[in-house]
């Protein structure tokens, strides 16, 4: 919004403050003289209530009185003032009821005093019309039907609403002095913060002016000190101001050219239009690459030009701010790590076929070996049989030698293969419960192991994404190895538990058996490493070395902690996202 349309916005504004605050001052005084004067015509309106009922018993009582005399004496002047007074009456209950509906309790009351009222003048009438004789009754029905009682009530209560309405005129009397009063010094106290406000919008108006020159002034000396080339281009391409960085940058020296297709290096038609048409059509051009031959000697430039239109106060474009930023070494760079991804790339192809090369080796070497161990065990229990009859025993102990041999180099072989089947499976993602599974593999662990008794302890385990059959293999391990390591414990603990961190999952296998020293663990799931001998625990050494296979197939990892004689602890982590083949 220009200036000076919000300086006099800013006037209007202040007169209609000025205004509201007069209004509203004059509005309060109204009100404040509205609520004394109800306050007072409460108070009169209490005293007329109070009047009429003391009329109502005045006319009572002469009405009687009248009564009275006629009985005595059939004085015929005295019926004529009883004939009226019987006929005002009414009119004055009627009064009351009108100035009392206001007053449900005063109401209540005056219905009591009309029932009264009644039974008495109808006693008045029976002394009128029968004479002396009456006279007691008279006297009877006015004890009777004395409404004296319910008339005190009556004035007892409005002289108590008269206290109390003066109180409140009183109160409202008070209010309204004060009211203006403090209604004056309000104006008083604003008009004075309107002049303060408009006296230091004046000060920071002054003081936001010399900011912005300071800022003008900092804005400039930060363009110049980049050493990024930086240019305001006018209409048609015209030059208003260069940094040093773009005059160093295109080698211009102190001398600034009129426009900027003036450049030897800016003859882009195509670049410069679009420059035009960011002026015009207030579109940004946002990382443009070219190539400009900036200096002769100097090769080829990769640059990236940004252009934006700048704007006025009042929205219209102005001018256009170019920048050029020179990427020829970063571009250098991007061809390099092509070359040498390129050249990776190479690389892992030829590993790639080399592990295919050697698994498909080790899986035909190791299925080529079983024939021959397979001849060697089966010879080996025929030369046992043919020399039984009348060799020695350490001819039988050479022949079960051979034997044994050949049956665990036979499960060395089968664990291999099954090793190396490890990298050609295919891996299939599915949801996996581990609580499911983990009992599953229990129980047949435990059907091949029924003499023993072990303490387990497997916790709540999650259902996670993994392969079905290799997660099914891992636990068969970790378990197997537990049952198998705590054999010479007295009283066996197997833990299996699961906890959620940041990345996924981890699973703990724990047992109190023999443990193993730390400083080996790296032999842990090495094929073949054993860290106790085969006459102590049976076993290949391919069970670890599959399970870290599986888990790293999966994007997880495999860690192991012990003691010595106290048991280990075995962990795998398994990610959140699905493991890739």
């Amino acid at each position: 919004m220009p200036t000076p349309v919000k300086n006099h916005l800013r006037l209007v504004l202040m007169l209609a403050s000025l205004i509201l605050i007069v209004f509203s001052a004059y509005l309060l005084r109204m009100k404040l003289s509205e609520d004394s004067a109800d306050a007072l015509r409460s108070v009169a309106h209490t005293h007329r209530v109070t009047s009429e009922l003391h009329a109502l018993s005045a006319t009572l009582n002469e009405m009687e009185a009248r009564a009275f005399a006629i009985a005595a004496a059939s004085d015929d002047t005295a019926r004529e003032r009883y004939d009226a007074l019987k006929q005002a009456w009414p009119r004055q209950l009627a009064d009351l009821r009108d100035l009392t509906r206001d007053n449900p309790d005063q109401q209540v009351r005056l219905a009591t005093l009309a029932e009264r009222l009644e039974h008495r003048v109808a006693a008045f009438d029976r002394a009128v019309d029968t004479g002396a004789a009456s006279a007691g009754q008279l006297v009877e029905a006015s004890a009777d039907h004395s409404f004296e009682a319910v008339q005190a009530d009556m004035l007892a209560r409005e002289s108590e609403l008269v206290r109390q309405r003066e109180a409140h005129a009183r109160d409202s009397l008070w209010l309204a002095r004060w009211a203006t009063l403090a209604a004056t010094l309000v104006q008083v106290l604003l008009i004075g913060t309107m002049i303060w406000v408009s006296e230091r919008h004046i000060s920071r108006r002054i003081a936001a002016e010399s900011t912005a020159r300071d800022a003008v002034g900092r804005a400039r000396m930060i363009v110049e000190t980049v050493r990024e080339p930086i240019a305001v281009v006018g209409a048609d391409l015209a030059l208003v101001h260069v940094n040093r960085a773009f005059m160093d940058f295109y080698g211009l020296g102190d001398t600034t050219p009129a426009r900027l297709s003036d450049l030897p290096a800016w003859t882009d038609a195509a670049l410069l239009q679009r420059l035009r048409d960011v002026a015009r059509s207030r579109r940004e051009l946002w990382d443009m690459e070219t190539i400009q031959q900036v200096v002769a000697d100097d090769g080829p430039r990769h640059l990236v030009i940004n252009a934006r239109p700048m704007l006025t106060a009042e929205g219209e474009v102005s001018e256009t701010l170019l920048t050029v930023s020179d990427i020829t070494a970063r571009k250098r760079s991007e061809e390099q790590v092509l070359r040498l991804n390129r050249q990776l790339a190479g690389k892992v192809a030829q590993v790639t076929d080399s592990n295919r090369e050697l698994e498909a080796f080790s899986y035909s070497v190791s299925h080529d070996l079983r024939a021959p161990l397979r001849h060697i065990a089966g010879f080996a229990r025929k030369l046992r049989t043919k020399v039984e009859p009348f060799a020695d025993e350490t001819v039988l102990h050479y022949c079960d030698v051979i034997d044994d041999a050949a049956r665990r180099m036979s499960a060395l072989i089968e664990d291999l293969l099954s090793y190396s089947r490890l990298g050609r499976h295919a891996m299939r993602p599915q949801m996996v419960d581990m609580q499911s599974l983990v009992e599953q593999v229990q129980g047949t662990l435990m059907s091949a192991n029924e003499d023993r008794r072990i303490d387990w302890r497997i916790a709540p385990l999650p259902v996670v994404i993994a392969d079905a059959s290799l997660i099914q293999l891992v636990w068969q391990n970790l378990l197997d190895n537990a049952i198998k390591y705590t054999a010479a414990t007295e009283r066996a603990r197997i833990e299996v538990r699961a906890e959620e961190d940041a990345d996924g999952w981890v699973f703990h296998v724990a047992d109190n058996g023999v443990g193993f020293d730390m400083n080996h663990a790296a032999k842990l799931y090495g094929v073949f490493q054993r860290l106790h001998k085969a006459s102590e625990f049976p076993g290949s050494g391919i069970g670890l070395a599959s399970v870290r296979r599986i888990i790293a197939r999966h994007g997880g990892r495999t860690w192991a902690e012990a003691t010595p004689g106290q048991g280990a602890t075995f962990h795998f982590s398994l990610p959140r996202h699905e493991p890739a083949d």
